[in-house]
């Protein structure tokens, strides 16, 4: 298990100071890397085995807003390994309430290929925590039938990280992007994502949209290399609710 403390920076928030999924799936990422580095498994180590740790998705829950310059605590840990997917838990404190927990499911693959690497075959001890926490159940699927077509959406160099290919931190952003989102009342309740299949540089994504039972659900297509990318669902809350 890894604990930090982070403060929310004033580049991390929307307009109306709340923080945004992207920034805290920043987070995220920095801190699952670094309790990784410190079981031993680095990013150099795993590339030199031909390996990567790719997401295939995450549900959030903001309990309460989080605001630029909130102190956070945040713990993070490996905690059960199921068939081939890897569960990995985050919670953020802010005065000693958790006010957010995420839940997030990863695979290993071939860096080359992208062949799936099943955990018998990992080079690395696993240490699974297996605690109890706020897990989130993450769907299977999400209803993504009659939804409107709202725009297009190139991946561009900035959206890229070290796998090269599209950041997970930026599935969200392009989300939020095509909802109806007041940047003075609104802050993220929920998020789920279903990361489908990855995204590289020049792929042009069509996103579709549609509010079902005060969730918002995006689905985008990449049309570059005929294959879905991912679906997502959104809840929206009022700040002064």
């Amino acid at each position: 298990m890894l604990e930090k403390k982070i403060s929310v920076a004033s580049f991390d928030v929307f307009p109306n100071s709340t923080m945004k999924p992207s920034a805290l799936q920043q987070y995220m990422q920095q801190l699952a890397r670094e309790d990784c580095d410190a079981m031993g498994y680095t990013y150099k180590m795993m590339r030199e085995v031909n390996m990567v740790f790719v997401i295939t998705k995450l549900g959030l829950k903001m309990n309460k807003p989080v605001f630029a310059y909130d102190e956070l605590t945040v713990k993070t840990y490996q905690n059960r390994v199921s068939g081939i997917t890897w569960e990995r838990e985050f919670e953020f404190y802010r005065d000693g309430e958790e006010v957010i927990h995420a839940t997030t499911q990863w695979v290993v693959v071939k860096y080359d290929t992208r062949q799936i690497v099943r955990p018998r075959d990992f080079p690395g001890e696993i240490v699974s925590a297996e605690l109890e926490c706020n897990h989130i159940d993450i769907p299977r699927a999400f209803d993504t039938a009659n939804l409107d077509f709202v725009s297009d959406r190139v991946v561009r160099l900035s959206d890229l990280d070290e796998n090269d290919h599209l950041n997970n931190c930026v599935y969200s952003a392009i989300s939020l992007d095509v909802l109806p989102f007041d940047r003075k009342e609104d802050f993220v309740k929920e998020l789920f994502i279903i990361f489908r299949q990855e995204a590289r540089i020049g792929d042009v994504l069509k996103l579709s949209s549609a509010e079902k039972e005060g969730r918002y659900v995006v689905s985008a297509y990449n049309s570059t290399g005929e294959k879905p990318c991912f679906d997502a669902e959104c809840v929206l809350g009022k700040i002064s609710g």
